[in-house]
């Protein structure tokens, strides 16, 4: 039996459920009762439980998309800022997806210090050593572009249930969004203006995770703006 309802914000310890669901995420399970073992969302679906979490730092795991930023270089790669406590390092072969003679080929010519970069966590080992990859057809440097950055804990609401809130972003707002699940965002518009509301959106979408509704809000908030101009 369900003890609370979708999209409630619950506090740690609170009781989630009782019965045969599945903890995931922001829960766990003693005996056959689920609790929240953070402060977030409930969001129940069928028979699975989890919290989304409000606050928190990033901890990178395996498949996360995330934005780093090149912070050091080394004789096969680069170390990358991740927005965690842990840095990542991309090795030239994950950017390149292709086996580099180190000796005849001069990597910096591919990134620099100071470079931000979208990329994947292809692996995290038991010390927390994160290695990153690069080479999908939509990852690596990105150049331009404002950088936002929220609670790592929020970007799940930035980008909606089925995406439904970077679509308003992107479709209403007119710019080109990108999502890291550290809490990096970056945004892309011909008119300075277009991104200065899509940033503020997502300020607002930080502000007010917690509340329903949010994504007409956003929405209107948007062609208010548009109309306003």
């Amino acid at each position: 039996m369900i003890k609370v309802e979708n999209r409630q914000l619950v506090l740690p310890g609170q009781l989630l459920a009782e019965g045969d669901y599945l903890a995931k995420e922001g829960s766990y399970r003693e005996g056959d009762k689920t609790y929240s073992s953070v402060l977030g969302l409930a969001d129940i679906r069928e028979k699975t439980v989890r919290v989304i979490a409000l606050e928190g730092l990033y901890i990178p795991k395996r498949g996360d998309r995330v934005i780093g930023i090149v912070i050091d270089d080394f004789y096969s790669g680069w170390e990358l800022d991740i927005n965690s406590p842990y840095t990542g390092k991309l090795f030239v072969s994950g950017l390149l997806d292709r086996k580099v003679d180190l000796d005849r080929e001069d990597i910096s010519k591919y990134l620099h210090i100071g470079d931000v970069v979208m990329a994947e966590v292809d692996s995290v080992d038991d010390n927390q050593n994160v290695i990153l990859r690069a080479c999908e057809r939509d990852q690596g440097r990105l150049t331009d572009g404002k950088m936002v950055n929220i609670s790592p804990a929020k970007t799940p609401r930035v980008i909606g249930r089925k995406g439904s809130m970077i679509s308003t972003l992107q479709k209403v707002g007119g710019c080109k969004v990108r999502i890291g699940q550290n809490g990096r965002i970056m945004i892309w518009g011909h008119d300075p203006d277009k991104v200065q509301r899509v940033t503020e959106a997502i300020l607002m979408i930080e502000r007010e995770a917690h509340t329903s509704g949010l994504t007409d809000r956003v929405r209107e908030f948007l062609e208010k703006s548009k109309g306003g101009k």
